[in-house]
Parts: structure tokens; C-alpha cells; sequence
């Protein structure tokens, strides 16, 4: 309730920044094929550190680490039996660190759900072995859905939509536990700076995709609009983006999206940004209408807290940053 009365009255709303790129910084062993979503069971010291440098920074909403926690992602890590309790741990341990920082703030944990697959070892390439029917598909993200509501999540982030058939999938199973859905799709510029829908031949570079696969057609990005849109959801924006693909993506929406719009860039790879240059590119997001403001893979601590003095508005802090740079 508290944050639908902020978004309500036109305010800015603090997500955090990146979960999974942020625990392997801090020390964490990736899974090679399920990547973050083991560390709930072996991490959770620094799952909950994650969170809790993000609510220091000022994040309004933490979001669970569950991007990668489905059935059919942690079959890949011989843990599929166990998704349900490892999405469970997760936003029991959100909920450990707002315990332990922010106890008196009005902080909102939110459930992540993806369209990740369990990958190839050593690529981001999906791994045939786990790719589940579309029955299994629609029955593991009802479970993934379900093991957030009961563990308490105040609302559901879709990230990364990128394909309506699945991402409809996902916000099918999201909608159905009653609990709020803010929807995060990703786009990105071609070769001829049109926006699409984010593909990963697009963006990834070659030598972390295997060789079996291929790219497919490049899908524009008003069509998986429209489709999300359909579902109602409380919030919709772009994620998952590189930052001049942010802007367009941004506008998209607001051509066929009337509702409360959110946004968070990666600054990861080829598309890293510094956290004064981060935050600075989000005040202008604020500007495009922007009530959500986070970050996405790559982006640290630093520029969450970046982003955070920037939008409220600490010039001395900005100062500070650009002559450092100088």
C-alpha cells in the first residue's frame, strides 16, 4: 500500500542495482549453469550483505535473489527439486538484512522471475538437456510464482522480457498469486539504431554464446509491448538495457503505456558506465518520466549511492565526482 500510494502521487521511487553481478563481486561463486541462483544455499552471507549496502544506499524496494531460481534453471545444478526452497531462502534472507538496516523504513521486497534458462557450461547459451515443454515451462513458473508469495514477497519483477510467448508464460503464473507485477522488459539498438526487442546476438559478445546457437529474427519492440501491457500490470519499464538503448525504450512505452514507468540500465561489459556518469543518466530517466530508478547487472553500491545524491538532488556530490574524474 505504501508504494502504490507513492506511485500515486508522482513520486520517485529507489530500486536497488544489480543482485547477481554484485554477489560475484563480492566474493561468490557463480554456478556455471544456473549463475546466481544457487547462492541462496551456498551464499547467504553475502546475498544478505548485497541487500544490505543497497538499503544504506537509500533502496526503496530489494529485490529477492530469484532471477535464476526456477525448476528448470537449477535442474541445471542438479538442484531442481529444491527451487522452491531456495526461492523461499531468498526472500528470507531480503527480509533478514531490511531486519537488520532498515527495520523502521517502509522497504518492499520484491520476487524476481525471468525467462533464464539453465545455460551450456562456460556460455549464456541455453542448455538443451533443461529446457522444459511448455507445460513444464507454465507449471515451473507457477511453482517459482507461488514459493515467492508464500514466502512473502510484497510484489513481482518480471525481468528481461524480451519474447511474448514466454514472457506471457511468466506474467501469467506472476498475476495469478494476486500480488502486484511490475513488468521489466529489455531492448537494444541494431546496426541501424532501430530498437528491438533485446536479443542476445545483438548485445552478448561472441565468445560467451556456443557455437549451436543461433540467432533468430530480430523481433521489433512495440509488439511485446502491447502484449505486457494486456496483462495490466501495476508498473511497466525497461531493464536489462544497454544505456543509450534506455531513452527509446523508455519513450516505446510511453507511446503505448499510460501507467507508472520504471527503468534500469546495465553498465556491464562493453556497456559499463561509470557510477557519476550512472547516476547522472538516471536523473534523466527521472526527467522522461521515470518513477522506478535502479540498476541493473554491473552496477554496484557505488552507483546506486551515486544515482540516489544525484536524483535528490546533492550538486555538491556531483561536483565532487567531476572533478575527481578531471
Amino acid at each position: 500500500m505504501v508504494l502504490e500510494d507513492r506511485l500515486n502521487n508522482n513520486e520517485v521511487i529507489i530500486l536497488d542495482g544489480a543482485i547477481g553481478s554484485e554477489i560475484e563481486r563480492l566474493g561468490a561463486k557463480m554456478d556455471n549453469a544456473a549463475w546466481c541462483g544457487v547462492a541462496n544455499k551456498t551464499h547467504p552471507d553475502t546475498v544478505r550483505k548485497v541487500h544490505e549496502e543497497y538499503l544504506r544506499a537509500g533502496a526503496d524496494v530489494i529485490t529477492a535473489n530469484t532471477f535464476g531460481t526456477c525448476r528448470h534453471v537449477l535442474a541445471g545444478a542438479g538442484l531442481a527439486d529444491e527451487a522452491a526452497e531456495i526461492t523461499a531462502r531468498a526472500v528470507k534472507i531480503a527480509y533478514e538484512a531490511i531486519d537488520k538496516v532498515a527495520p523502521d523504513r517502509d522497504v518492499a521486497v520484491a520476487g524476481s522471475m525471468s525467462l533464464m534458462t539453465a545455460w551450456i557450461p562456460g556460455s549464456f547459451s541455453p542448455d538443451p538437456r533443461f529446457i522444459p515443454t511448455p507445460e513444464e515451462e507454465a507449471a515451473n513458473y507457477r511453482e517459482w510464482a507461488e514459493a515467492l508469495a508464500s514466502a512473502g514477497a510484497d510484489l513481482i519483477i518480471l525481468e528481461m522480457m524480451a519474447d511474448i510467448t514466454h514472457a506471457s508464460m511468466v506474467a501469467e503464473a506472476a498475476l495469478s498469486t494476486g500480488l502486484p507485477v511490475w513488468i521489466g522488459m529489455s531492448c537494444c539498438l541494431t546496426a541501424e539504431k532501430t530498437l528491438a526487442a533485446w536479443d542476445m546476438h545483438l548485445v552478448e559478445p561472441p565468445e560467451v554464446l556456443d557455437a549451436s546457437h543461433v540467432p533468430g529474427k530480430i523481433q521489433p519492440i512495440g509488439p511485446l509491448i502491447d502484449a505486457m501491457a494486456d496483462f495490466e500490470p501495476q508498473v511497466m519499464g525497461m531493464m536489462h538495457s544497454a544505456v543509450d538503448a534506455m531513452g527509446p525504450g523508455i519513450e516505446a512505452i510511453k507511446e503505448r503505456w499510460s501507467g507508472p514507468l520504471m527503468g534500469y540500465a546495465e553498465a556491464t561489459g562493453d556497456h559499463y558506465i561509470k557510477p557519476n556518469d550512472f547516476a547522472l543518466h538516471c536523473r534523466s530517466l527521472v526527467e522522461q518520466g521515470v518513477q522506478i530508478i535502479g540498476g541493473c547487472c554491473g552496477t554496484t553500491i557505488e552507483h546506486i549511492r551515486a544515482m540516489v545524491n544525484v536524483i535528490s538532488g546533492d550538486i555538491s556530490y556531483e561536483l565532487a565526482e567531476t572533478k575527481d574524474e578531471a
